[in-house]
Order: C-alpha cells, then sequence, then structure tokens
C-alpha cells in the first residue's frame, strides 16, 4: 500500500505535465432537471451548459436515469413549493427555443402533459464529436436517520438503488460499492463521488477518512444549502478536506480530491438562495473529449476545481509546485499553498453533545493540519518542496466577487489537486 501511496503523486505529476495531455476541458457533473426535482426540463439545462462553454455534462437527478418513458403534467402556473412544477410559460420557452414541433405533448383527463426527453435523445441533438460530450449519471439519494447522504455515480450503464447502511459511513461504503461493483461488472470506466458532505450536515471527516474505493468528494457545492463555509460548530469543506487528507495518508490510503460543482436545481431564477448553475466546474486535462479520457484523468488527479479562476496550467516536479494563472485586467490573485506535515499531531477530540456524548460533528484536529505553508501573489506562484510535507495544495483566491455567488461576497477561487511530497 505504501508503495501505491507514494506512486499516486508522481504519476499525477508526469501525466500532468505530458504533452499527451493537450486540452483542458470544462465540465460539470452534478446537475438537475424534472426527471427528478430541477425546475426545468432536460434540454433547457443541457442548452444553458453548452452555451456557456462546457466541454461536458452530466445530469444526476435523483435516484433515476433520463431513460423510458416519462410524463410530466403541465400547469397554467408554478403553485410553489418542491419539487417545482412545469407551467405553460416553461412549455413555450421550449417552443421558442427549439421550435413548434420539439416538446411532445398530449392531454389526459383534460390535462397537458409533456414528454421528457430521454439522454439517448439529448445526445443525438445536442453532442459534437471533440466538442461537447453528455455523461450518463446518477445522484443515488440515500439517508441515515435524519442525514442526507447522497453519492454520484458518473458514466453508469444501470440504474442503482441507494443501498441503505447502518451508519453515515456505512451507507456511503455501500453505494460506493455498487458503483464499482457495476463497473467492475460491466467493465465500463466509471467512478463515484460524495456530494456536498455539508448538506444537512450528514456527513462528517471521520465517514470519510477510511472509505474503500472513494477518492472525491465535492469541497464545493453551490446549492444554498451546502454548507461549504461550515459554521461556529461544523469545519469549512476546505478544512474537512485537509482532515480526511491527513489522516488518510498517515494510514497509508489513497488521498482525496476535490470537486467544485454547482447542484443546479434553479434555471429560471438566479439569485443567492437559488441553486443556479455556473457556480462550480472541474477543468480536467485529457487527451480527448471522451468519456473514458475524462474518467482516468479525473482518477489520476489531472484537473483542478474552480468558482471561476482560471489556471493556464499546474506544474510539478520533485522540487516544485507551479501555479500559472490566467489573470483578468484588475484583478489580484493570492496563491495559498496549503498541506500537512509529515510529522504532525494525529490525535482528535470529539465534539460532545447536551448528553455529553459524542456528536454526529467532525471531531476537533491539531492546527498542524491543512497549515498554509506559504502565500504569495506573484504569477507564476511557486512553492519549494522541503521534504518536511506530507502533501501540498494550492487555492488560489481572486479579489474578483463571484457571479451569483453561493453566498454574498464570495470570491472566484480554484483548488488545485493534493501532490504527496516524496
Amino acid at each position: 500500500m505504501k508503495w501505491f501511496l507514494y506512486c499516486i503523486p508522481f504519476l499525477w505529476i508526469c501525466c500532468l505535465d505530458s504533452p499527451e495531455l493537450n486540452s483542458w476541458y470544462k465540465g460539470n457533473l452534478h446537475t438537475h432537471t424534472f426527471w427528478s426535482d430541477g425546475d426545468a426540463p432536460p434540454e433547457i439545462a443541457v442548452a444553458w451548459y453548452k452555451d456557456q462553454g462546457y466541454d461536458f455534462l452530466a445530469l444526476s437527478d435523483h435516484n433515476i436515469l433520463s431513460v423510458g418513458e416519462k410524463w410530466i403534467k403541465v400547469l397554467d402556473k408554478d403553485p410553489g413549493g418542491w419539487p417545482p412544477s412545469m407551467t405553460k410559460a416553461k412549455l413555450e420557452d421550449v417552443r421558442s427555443r427549439f421550435g413548434e414541433d420539439w416538446p411532445i405533448t398530449r392531454i389526459v383527463e383534460d390535462t397537458l402533459e409533456m414528454a421528457l426527453l430521454t439522454l439517448d435523445k439529448l445526445k443525438k441533438y445536442f453532442e459534437e464529436p471533440g466538442k461537447f460530450l453528455m455523461i450518463q449519471a446518477e445522484e443515488i439519494t440515500d439517508s441515515y436517520n435524519e442525514y442526507p447522504i447522497h453519492v454520484n455515480a458518473t458514466n453508469v450503464v444501470e440504474f442503482i438503488a441507494p443501498q441503505g447502511g447502518n451508519s453515515a459511513h456505512d451507507v456511503l461504503q455501500r453505494n460506493i460499492n455498487a458503483v464499482y461493483e457495476q463497473r467492475d461488472k460491466t467493465g465500463q470506466a466509471m467512478i463515484a463521488h460524495v456530494n456536498h458532505p455539508n448538506f444537512g450536515w450528514g456527513i462528517v471527516a471521520e465517514d470519510l477518512i477510511n472509505l474503500q474505493g472513494d477518492t472525491f468528494f465535492e469541497v464545493y457545492n453551490g446549492h444554498p444549502r451546502g454548507g461549504n463555509w461550515g459554521d461556529d460548530a461544523h469545519p469549512s469543506t476546505d478544512r474537512m478536506w485537509d482532515i480526511v487528507l491527513a489522516m488518510r495518508l498517515h494510514q497509508g490510503l489513497d488521498p482525496l480530491f476535490g470537486l467544485a460543482m454547482d447542484d443546479t436545481h434553479d434555471y429560471y431564477k438566479h439569485k443567492i438562495g437559488k441553486s443556479n448553475p455556473g457556480r462550480g466546474w472541474v477543468m480536467v486535462k485529457a487527451q480527448m473529449l471522451n468519456e473514458d479520457n475524462i474518467i482516468a484523468s479525473l482518477e489520476e488527479g489531472n484537473f483542478y476545481s474552480t468558482t471561476g479562476v482560471i489556471l493556464e496550467d499546474v506544474q510539478t516536479n520533485d522540487r516544485t509546485l507551479t501555479i500559472h494563472i490566467r489573470e483578468e485586467v484588475n484583478t489580484v490573485y493570492q496563491t495559498q499553498f496549503i498541506g500537512t506535515p509529515k510529522e504532525f499531531d494525529a490525535s482528535s477530540e470529539p465534539v460532545l453533545n447536551a448528553q455529553g456524548e459524542p456528536a454526529h460533528i467532525t471531531s476537533v484536529y491539531s492546527t498542524e493540519i491543512g497549515q498554509v505553508f506559504s502565500e504569495t501573489t506573484d504569477n507564476p506562484a511557486v512553492f519549494y518542496f522541503t521534504g518536511t510535507e506530507m502533501y501540498v495544495r494550492a487555492k488560489i483566491i481572486s479579489d474578483k466577487l463571484q457571479d451569483n455567488p453561493f453566498s454574498k461576497g464570495d470570491l472566484e477561487t480554484a483548488w488545485t489537486q493534493p501532490v504527496l511530497v516524496k
């Protein structure tokens, strides 16, 4: 296991610098439509991403694939509440964008209904080889007691039912296992990732530390209840990431990669408090725009996550980690090089509830974990390894306010993946 641990970063290093990986592809792996609880037909969602210059997209509706027949009622107006409703105004929006003959409708017992387009039909209309790719996905939506536990399965072949379990960790592990069992059965490239760990405060760092098979979680999620920044009792997802990284690597386990996803549900109302498109995405460095190459690059850590900051390149060798930032006029970029030393205090103290029992809250860990080793406004930003670091990752924070942010005052930010230091 130790051999694998030390080989991963240098595989990642070599791949990032490899001339074969010559293109950056912009993508989102977490979004919703009327197939579950989004507020738009799938063609409206797909058109938004394609129009905004995305290269790949996965529709990841809750506990369903975009296959088969599904009809939804078309109401005079949305009565409010959840889930959102299809309305005649939205139907006219579809017709105005795609033509009068586009939506398939019927009348059932005096009620107007519209058929949802399947992924196969969406692919025929929107996909372009080398330009735009659609990937089949599912958000496996599960729970433990009152806690929501969600796992995204990307490039699945068949529907995966929520597996349940005896704890938050057990629910995560069972659902992740189901994804990789299907991968082994079908031979198709496939990944699972843990969604919005702070949504409903459902997942704590300890649930992720000993997960087998999973190497991805959302360090940023654009849903207004995503809890990215934590609160007085719960750590931010950034802090959670470092705790999990430090403890996993300390035990000889694989590292955890951080994704930024928008988790869109709301396409028609854009404002703080809504779950809107474009808040977070990944930039994947790959040889070609297809499922196999995108997933392979993700698994090798050949990507960064962002809410607006664009990187020209990420380069590393046995001495340095170098970040090349695409600068915007009159914009300052603060690059933080964050990590944990090899020799660190791995102890922790549980957070107790009112009854004096351990609460479902991430334990308190040493401040040695997730230190800011250095920070700079230089571009390129360079970190020189000393050999004392267990891992180093970069967080690049712009002084530019994010358009339509997760919360008021959010700045455009990017996160690179951790580099393990030999």
